[in-house]
């Protein structure tokens, strides 16, 4: 059975986020243009940080000022195998290049290659940094996967975390942006695809930071790493077809995730030295 402090937890995380978007939803249902965004933007990125909001008040509550302490010192845990910091420069820049490659054979053409792209990548990584990464990752992986691994495998805890983390996103839905099903007319596969993206994004997520002490940073680097799309930034004919890339790259991302599953089990099996 999953304990209070779990439920305390999604209870603050939901109630924070939802009643955020919700009423950045309310702004553009009336009337989309500049005020309207601007005042939807505004209520998502407070949304945004509903799961750190969590996480530190749930802590403070059952755990006291050395619980929250200790939770904020995972996002300081920088220590890890090189394999690690290899796997968060490299393997998004792969699994998204190889949707980019299916796009091309299956979809249509990518355009040129934009060599120039390469200066943009700082600014992307800011804004990327303080859209998502920033604000959810003391809460999923920080308190949540530590605390659902006292109960559950390392499975089963990623498994419960990727639902509750697909159902988090579930008002952007009927958003113009913030999930790679926003912005369109809500139609099965995509939603079915996303799923399994967000599943497969905390099956590793989970056996990145069980390889990295338990490191909250860890998981930002990697959220970010993916958030931030790096390889599209290269094929800028690429913009309207940018979220298609997404949903193919799904396909190379759920071979990782069963090569991880069956290598692992997404457990702790790299030395930190």
């Amino acid at each position: 059975m999953i304990n209070r402090k779990v439920l305390v937890y999604l209870l603050i995380t939901f109630t924070w986020t939802w009643t955020n978007w919700f009423i950045g939803l309310q702004y553009i249902a009336k009337e989309l243009n500049q005020v309207t965004t601007d005042q939807f933007v505004r209520c998502f990125f407070l949304g945004v940080y509903g799961p750190a909001l969590g996480a530190i008040l749930t802590t403070a509550y059952f755990g006291g000022v050395q619980g929250t302490i200790a939770l904020l010192k995972k996002l300081i845990i920088w220590k890890a195998p090189l394999t690690i910091y290899a796997v968060i420069v490299l393997a998004p820049i792969l699994v998204l290049g190889m949707g980019i490659a299916l796009y091309a054979w299956f979809v249509g053409p990518v355009g040129p290659v934009d060599t120039h792209a390469f200066a943009v990548i700082p600014n992307l990584l800011l804004a990327s940094l303080v859209a998502g990464p920033l604000g959810e990752e003391l809460g999923w992986r920080g308190l949540l996967l530590p605390e659902l691994q006292t109960k559950f495998s390392a499975l089963k805890s990623s498994l419960l975390i990727g639902i509750s983390w697909y159902g988090w996103h579930l008002p952007l839905f009927f958003a113009p942006f913030g999930t790679l099903v926003s912005g369109q007319p809500l139609r099965l596969i995509p939603l079915v695809i996303y799923l399994a993206f967000v599943i497969c994004l905390s099956c590793v997520y989970t056996w990145l930071v069980n390889n990295s002490n338990g490191s909250v940073l860890i998981a930002i680097l990697i959220h970010l790493s993916i958030n931030a799309g790096i390889a599209l930034l290269f094929f800028p004919a690429l913009k309207e077809g940018a979220k298609t890339c997404y949903f193919l790259a799904t396909l190379p991302l759920i071979l990782i995730t069963l090569y991880l599953s069956k290598r692992t089990g997404f457990t702790a099996t790299l030395s930190s030295d």
